[in-house]
């Protein structure tokens, strides 16, 4: 294997979890460049290899850049829909206690957690597909509860915050990706 194809297939690494089509067309471009780097310093494949940057700095920039692909987008969703359906406490049966509060929490931050992180590695419409998914989630497992448990009584304070919170879900999954592109945007040089 050239040096070429190792520095490549080392980016290709690292933009992991990117389309698949973008990716090849920024490989073939990048495939291009090395050559015509290489051509103009009179064969030097290493100064021009060293002229790109590191092939790890160079994927994650590109990544970073393109963003992830529509099957990683959906895995992150689905993720987040899953971590937020125990997040509403009317699904634990039982004598009263904080246990199922308590429980409901837990899993309520392990899904906040899990959109801020997304919303910051994979940009803020990730985050949104990842909030309105846990949103959805929540409002899924709040009309299971009211329509499968005998007796059980929903008050207006109780469905207020059930909204509020899962609303609030969205919105964290757009503000940390919206940030990080507004503050990682080139600064004009004066």
């Amino acid at each position: 294997m050239t040096p070429p194809d190792e520095y490549l297939d080392q980016v290709r690494r690292a933009m992991s979890g990117m389309e698949p089509r973008v990716r090849d067309d920024i490989l073939l471009e990048l495939r291009s460049h090395i050559t015509e780097s290489t051509a103009a310093n009179g064969g030097n494949v290493n100064a021009s290899l060293a002229a790109v940057g590191s092939a790890e700095e160079v994927g994650r920039h590109y990544r970073e850049l393109y963003g992830y692909g529509r099957s990683y987008k959906i895995l992150f969703a689905a993720i987040a829909f899953f971590l937020a359906f125990p997040s509403v406490p009317v699904l634990a049966v039982g004598t009263e206690s904080l246990f199922p509060y308590a429980l409901s929490i837990i899993f309520l931050v392990i899904a906040a957690v899990w959109i801020l992180w997304v919303s910051v590695a994979a940009g803020s419409r990730a985050g949104i597909l990842a909030g309105f998914a846990a949103m959805v989630s929540r409002f899924a497992a709040f009309g299971i509860a009211a329509v499968t448990l005998a007796g059980a009584e929903t008050t207006a304070t109780g469905l207020g915050l059930l909204i509020t919170v899962s609303v609030m879900l969205v919105l964290l999954g757009w503000i940390p990706g919206t940030a990080k592109r507004a503050w990682s945007a080139p600064r004009a040089q004066l």
